[in-house]
């Protein structure tokens, strides 16, 4: 994560210890001595350390320890990494599994209960049966699944500005992008706007577009060399960041006047939204919400699609709830729920929700929405922006 931050949310320290506390509680639970864990688990831990490889977080009161790749301490005093940013104490430089093993036995692990979650390729994990012989190695990732699934107050106040941060990115677009322009100058524009916003400098979107829409990320890497032509109909899909955090919707931007179709499509993305959003309280469950999308769907008079973005999200795009949200699904037959599976909302949950519409005749797609956090009697939304087709040129 590169940040770009200007005076907006950051998580504090009192954030590190909720999340230190639920997670060692449950590894207590499980008999797990420590978690060892990578990718998006390290980053729940670390808050984001540059060069950041590994994590052991012991299940008691030590400290979190990362293994940094060892190129960034190489010419630095690990006192640098260390001032700043306030969230860790204690960095090792490594580049695999042996700098894991030195700190577990540092920590007299050899014969305990190890923890892996996230990220942990096959040569890391026979590393570890290899030279800790003696200690037993579980899996723990549901764990981290299962506390990551409900966002707390600040990482909620971290995913709106994430969202925020794409709003700035469609005024942009708006602005700016006219017939003529590739679709890389389309999206170099919007991640220059995401920037100026405050968003990390991995902050991009995908940008689909023809005169019939659609949504597919093969299609956008195609779009990067096309020219925007007058009638098509662009899809943009946010993949912003703040702080490490997702924002993440879709909005519908036409290069003139939309076509009649184009339009009545719309009008029908609009109130399935609705209908969807009538459903969201803690309580509901997936398959209420995708229930409600099918009916609407078919009472508009267009078709569904299996690819709607009703999902949660967080540092990554998707996140899928931990195992004790989770429910039998009551229609399996009627498909839509994706690899989610059905599960019951809860306060905190994260979700976008932006409702596929496909033409009757199968070729035109249209979606659009926004972000929200559920809430005990409904949601609240992320970020200001209407959902609306936009008409630029």
């Amino acid at each position: 994560m590169a940040g770009n931050i200007q005076n907006g949310p950051t998580l504090s320290v009192k954030e590190r210890d909720r999340r230190y506390s639920s997670i060692r509680q449950r590894l207590r639970e499980k008999g797990a001595d420590c978690a060892v864990v990578a990718g998006s688990n390290l980053f729940y831990l670390s808050n984001g350390v540059k060069g950041e490889l590994f994590g052991i977080l012991p299940a008691d009161d030590k400290p979190l320890t990362v293994i940094v790749n060892r190129r960034h301490l190489i010419d630095i005093s690990p006192r640098v990494l260390l001032d700043a940013q306030d969230w860790v104490s204690d960095v090792k430089p490594g580049s695999d599994a042996s700098a894991v093993v030195e700190k577990l036995k540092e920590l007299h692990l050899e014969k305990g209960t190890i923890g892996l979650a996230g990220g942990i390729d096959y040569r890391f994990y026979s590393r570890l049966q290899s030279t800790l012989s003696g200690a037993k190695i579980v899996d723990v990732s549901d764990i981290f699944i299962d506390v990551r699934t409900i966002k707390s107050g600040e990482e909620n106040a971290i995913i709106d500005q994430a969202n925020r941060v794409f709003d700035a990115a469609i005024e942009r677009v708006h602005e700016v992008a006219r017939p003529g322009m590739t679709g890389k100058q389309v999206v170099q524009e919007a991640i220059r706007a995401m920037w100026d916003a405050g968003g990390d400098l991995e902050s991009t979107l995908s940008f689909n577009f023809g005169p019939v829409p659609a949504q597919n990320p093969i299609l956008a890497e195609i779009c990067m060399t096309r020219k925007v032509e007058k009638g098509d109909i662009g899809t943009l899909t946010a993949h912003a960041h703040y702080c490490g955090y997702a924002g993440h919707s879709d909005q519908e931007i036409s290069f003139g006047e939309p076509k009649p179709v184009h339009q009545e499509m719309f009008k029908a993305v609009i109130a399935i939204r609705e209908a969807v959003l009538k459903e969201v309280r803690e309580g509901a469950t997936q398959r209420d919400l995708i229930d409600a999308y099918q009916k609407a769907c078919k009472e508009s008079g267009f078709k569904s699609s299996p690819h709607s973005q009703i999902h949660q999200y967080g540092i990554d795009v998707p996140e899928f709830p931990g195992l004790s949200y989770r429910i039998a699904d009551t229609k399996p037959d009627a498909g839509g729920l994706g690899g989610a599976g059905n599960f019951v909302l809860k306060s905190g949950m994260i979700y976008s929700i932006s409702p596929t519409v496909v033409n009757k005749d199968g070729g035109d797609t249209l979606l659009g929405g926004t972000s929200l956090i559920v809430t005990e009697n409904g949601y609240r939304d992320h970020g200001e922006r209407k959902v609306e087709m936009l008409v630029a040129g």
